[in-house]
């Protein structure tokens, strides 16, 4: 979103009717942000109980344009909505939604996002091992519940769904660490979820063994390993890209040097 136009927010109403502040009060409430509401400027502001950080809506009417504003600076470099301006006192970022339903899913994800984002699942996974010492069968217990963190974080962060085939199934999602666990360098790195691609499976398995990665547009390449009835299982000239952060990128490159089989 860097050098996008951004939205005037000063088209937003001061005072609310009923069933708009409601409206507004529903689409915090149901993603996460239940502690409020407190208004000002405009602005009707939010905070949640699991996520940190605080978010403000808005709206310009009844029917739109409606608008977000969030503290979660990592949120913000993320979100997926036009930048507008100027954000709530104190805030990182505003984002201009045209409907409802934008501003609905722009919270979940800000909630999601809130939740997974560095350095939320290593906070949780120093808090739940903090009792244990450093014996054989306590690494291997801190290693399950590292896993487990991991997997829950990029469930959220995906929105539990694979973003290659779309596949919701939580049976069927694997948490694939892109620098595998055990060559990551701290723990930090094992737990983010820049490090992690939530895949179906099958794409799970073949990626874990080097034999499909992705470039730094979020396409995959298959190695020459592949079988022709792999390549037609995993349906390779016709999946979506992976949206990719900088720091994605970065962790992919490493996988393409060191794991692909090229």
């Amino acid at each position: 979103m860097t050098g996008a136009p951004k939205i005037d927010t000063s088209s937003r109403l001061d005072h609310y009717p009923f069933a708009l502040s409601s409206e507004l009060r529903d689409a915090a409430n149901e993603h996460g942000f239940r502690i409020g509401p407190e208004q000002a400027s405009g602005w009707i502001f939010f905070r949640s109980a699991s996520a940190p950080g605080e978010i403000a809506v808005a709206a310009a009417g009844h029917d739109g344009p409606f608008f977000l504003s969030i503290t979660h600076s990592g949120a913000a470099r993320e979100l997926s909505a036009p930048p507008a301006q100027p954000c709530a006192k104190g805030h990182a970022a505003a984002f201009a939604l045209p409907t409802r339903d934008a501003l609905f899913e722009a919270v979940g994800e800000v909630y999601r996002k809130s939740i997974s984002l560095p350095t939320q699942p290593l906070e949780q996974y120093e808090r739940e091992i903090e009792h244990l010492g450093n014996t054989e069968t306590e690494r291997v217990q801190k290693v399950r519940i590292g896993q487990d963190i991991f997997r829950g974080a990029l469930l959220s962060y995906w929105n539990g769904t694979c973003p290659i085939t779309g596949i919701t199934d939580t049976a069927l999602l694997r948490a694939s660490h892109i620098i595998p666990w055990a060559r990551c360098e701290t723990d930090a790195d094992r737990l983010d979820v820049h490090n992690g691609l939530l895949l179906s499976s099958l794409w799970d398995a073949a990626f874990d063994e080097g034999l499909v990665t992705f470039d730094d547009e979020g396409r995959p390449i298959a190695s020459s390993d592949l079988t022709d009835a792999a390549i037609k299982a995993l349906h390779l000239q016709g999946v979506p890209r992976l949206v990719l952060t900088p720091e994605h990128r970065m962790r992919l490159a490493w996988h393409r040097t060191h794991i692909w089989q090229g």
